[in-house]
């Protein structure tokens, strides 16, 4: 008769190596699972990604969707960032309620430390939930926000992050990650030169601009100037009190008297200087990216002349001001191109 006995000798073996090991695999599980659980932790594996430049993995962790208006949101448009993330270091983890959390980070970016605070709340726990272990999911994080604005109302394509980025005379606000990031604008025309610029996001959850100014050409200051001079021409023509004028009579025609031939005389003209594109804008300016400001180096100056004549006993002769009319510039060039310049002045009354 065979015996049979080595062979259920052989299966309880078996039996028990496996179950070893299965209870090996799930002690192993389990503390893997405890460690990756830990709301630090899965900051950490966040901030690992944007540190190495993948920010659309770590944008993944979080759940970010897609923006395709947000051009420094790819791996890519960061590649071209300098001074990004260097370093992290968790400072410390509380609780905000039962199932959510608030990760203190410090970061450096740039030579400079900056602090952000990361929101992780109880997501699906899976099949280690029945083990007490609960997981963690990270609400999207505080990116900082980039104002993005160029010295023109004219439509430019300009580049940032490499990333193609279209200017049509409003400021565009982008999301980002820290690092320094450059616009790069075409150099203008005839008119105008667009210098480019750059500006460094040290951290999370900040407000920066990133504006590329712009100053007037050779030919910009001569449509520029033609355009003040048409202004102040106006105001000469513009009867005793010009209206919206730096200078005029303090009193007009009296009654009973009448005047003609009305005029302001240049004696001096104003000198006058064009600045830089100004994004706030000069006084007295309608649109609000901004214009060139137009100021007075050196005020002109105008006389009054007209000649009148009394209805009552007719009386002839000439009307002068007393003294000169003061004749100032300020305002702004909000336009210009082939058919000229724009210039929006100062109301002075």
């Amino acid at each position: 008769m065979t015996s049979r006995r080595p062979v259920w000798v052989a299966l309880i073996a078996v039996g028990t190596a496996l179950v070893l090991g299965l209870g090996a695999t799930t002690l192993a599980l389990f503390f893997a699972a405890r460690d990756a659980a830990r709301p630090e932790a899965l900051v950490s594996r966040y901030l690992t990604h944007v540190q190495h430049g993948e920010i659309q993995e770590a944008m993944t962790l979080e759940g970010r969707e897609p923006d395709a208006a947000q051009v420094l949101l790819t791996d890519a448009a960061y590649a071209k960032a300098s001074q990004q993330l260097s370093s992290f270091r968790i400072q410390r983890v509380r609780s905000v309620g039962p199932d959510q959390a608030r990760v203190e980070v410090q970061t450096v970016a740039g030579g400079a430390t900056g602090s952000a605070s990361f929101t992780v709340v109880h997501g699906d726990d899976g099949p280690v939930g029945w083990l007490g272990v609960h997981a963690w999911k990270l609400k999207p994080a505080p990116l900082s926000t980039v104002t993005v604005a160029l010295g023109t109302h004219d439509a430019v394509d300009a580049a940032i992050g490499g990333a193609a980025l279209h200017w049509d005379g409003k400021a565009q606000q982008l999301l980002a990650f820290p690092g320094r990031y450059a616009l790069a604008a075409p150099p203008g025309n005839a008119w105008y030169t667009i210098a480019g610029a750059d500006a460094a996001v040290t951290g999370f959850g900040q407000k920066v601009d990133l504006r590329a100014s712009s100053t007037l050409t050779p030919a910009g200051v001569e449509a520029a100037t033609a355009a003040t001079n048409a202004w102040v021409n106006t105001c000469l023509a513009g009867g005793p009190q010009p209206q919206g004028c730096s200078f005029g009579l303090d009193s007009g025609q009296p009654d009973g008297e009448t005047w003609t031939n009305v005029r302001w005389e240049l004696t001096t003209p104003p000198a006058v200087s064009f600045g830089a594109w100004d994004f706030g804008c000069a006084p007295g300016a309608t649109p609000i990216a901004g214009c060139w400001p137009v100021t007075t180096t050196s005020p002109g100056s105008a006389d009054f002349h007209a000649d009148y004549r009394v209805a009552a006993n007719g009386e002839t002769g000439e009307v002068l001001s007393a003294t000169p009319g003061e004749v100032d510039v300020k305002g702004s060039i909000v336009t210009i191109g082939a058919d000229g310049a724009t210039f929006q002045s100062l109301s002075w009354r």
